[in-house]
């Protein structure tokens, strides 16, 4: 039944608002391919299987890969159960045979039967963190999600691990109930580089599709979620450092991507910061000018980071590394994509001593660096 004709006052309000205005709201975009993965996985999570069946081929038109689509079906079932996924698979697949594509699609798995425990429990620690390589331990179903979910289903090709995370969050954010596995996904997310930040966004492209109660729902297991992070964070460099983490840094967050943290150690003579990156997190291109003297020196203390200098090869950071950073050179720093990263800042004196801040560093730029 053509809609349009039926109900043309509600579709008129629907469309403008998921197709115009949710999409392009300022500052909750995503790019085509991460909003149709989050939007086919919500579909999945809140059971829409009529509005899957019209937002698929719209996800395939848009560049969405046929082997991404089935990797978010393959992965649902250890959320959703096979009894609420088989009729997502079989719309894909008559989609995607009336679209000409032979199937089966090529293999994607990375796995045996022998080794699925061992890397699926590797996968979980990855995600959050080393206390999780022993947790298959635990009882038969812990040895089952080692093996099953992670091992059969995260270790695959087709998606990212951060995708594979992103999808998993949206699974249970559009089921409802799930909250207590919606907060450990969550953590695990910004663990990988998909930051609060982020999750907001995916909420937002997925909200017309399962509606206010539990959007805000989600909003509320990210707000608690983040929170939780900065503290075992926090105490984790408490424990690691004598220099904990500051508060968020707002002075100077325009000359930032991503959420950074300042704790100005001293102000007097010598100006010492420790600076703490969430992954991801990097600040703009910049010089530290200065009539004379002047400079930086960076003291990396915890995480992996990363330091270029206009025109040269960007150099990894370890805990231990120092950087000297003459007055008068261009250049940016922070956390890889999926560390955290701290340094202290400190400042050498100089006459007539400031810093220029420049353009962001390019995304495409910083998403290429291994």
């Amino acid at each position: 039944m053509d809609l349009q004709v039926t109900d043309p006052e509600f579709m008129e309000r629907f469309e403008q608002f998921a197709f115009r205005e949710v999409p392009y709201e300022d500052g909750q975009q995503l790019d085509d391919g991460l909003r149709y993965m989050a939007i086919l996985a919500t579909l999945m999570g809140c059971q829409g299987i009529d509005e899957y069946r019209l937002v698929l081929p719209r996800a395939l038109d848009a560049g969405l890969s046929p082997v991404a689509v089935k990797e978010i079906i393959y992965q649902a079932v250890d959320y959703l159960g096979i009894g609420r996924v088989l009729p997502f698979l079989n719309v894909a697949n008559e989609t995607l045979t009336t679209r000409g594509i032979g199937l089966p699609l090529e293999e994607q798995h990375t796995t045996t039967l022998e080794d699925r425990l061992e890397k699926g429990a590797e996968a979980q620690a990855e995600i959050f963190g080393d206390q999780m390589k022993e947790a298959w331990k635990a009882g038969h179903i812990n040895r089952w999600l080692a093996a099953n979910c992670f091992g059969d289903y995260y270790t695959r090709t087709g998606l990212s691990l951060a995708e594979r995370e992103m999808i998993t969050f949206c699974f249970l954010a559009a089921q409802g109930g799930c909250e207590p596995q919606l907060m450990s996904h969550t953590i695990g997310n910004m663990n990988l580089g998909n930051n609060k930040d982020f999750l907001v966004r995916v909420v937002s492209q997925c909200l017309p599709y399962i509606g206010y109660p539990r959007s805000l729902n989600a909003i509320n297991c990210i707000n608690k979620a983040d929170e939780a992070r900065k503290e075992q964070i926090n105490m984790k460099n408490k424990a690691e450092s004598l220099f904990p983490m500051g508060g968020p840094n707002e002075a100077f967050a325009k000359f930032f991507v991503g959420q950074s943290y300042l704790n100005m150690l001293t102000t007097e003579g010598v100006p010492i910061g420790n600076v703490t990156f969430e992954p991801g997190c990097r600040n703009n291109w910049h010089i530290h000018k200065a009539d004379q003297g002047g400079g930086q020196i960076l003291l990396c203390t915890n995480g992996r980071g990363w330091y270029q200098e206009w025109g040269k090869k960007a150099r990894e950071l370890r805990p231990g590394d120092v950087v000297v950073i003459p007055a008068g050179v261009k250049h940016w720093h922070g956390a890889e994509k999926d560390s955290w990263f701290t340094h202290l800042a400190v400042e050498v004196p100089g006459e007539n001593a400031e810093n220029q801040w420049l353009e962001a560093v390019d995304d495409a730029d910083y998403d290429a660096l291994k």
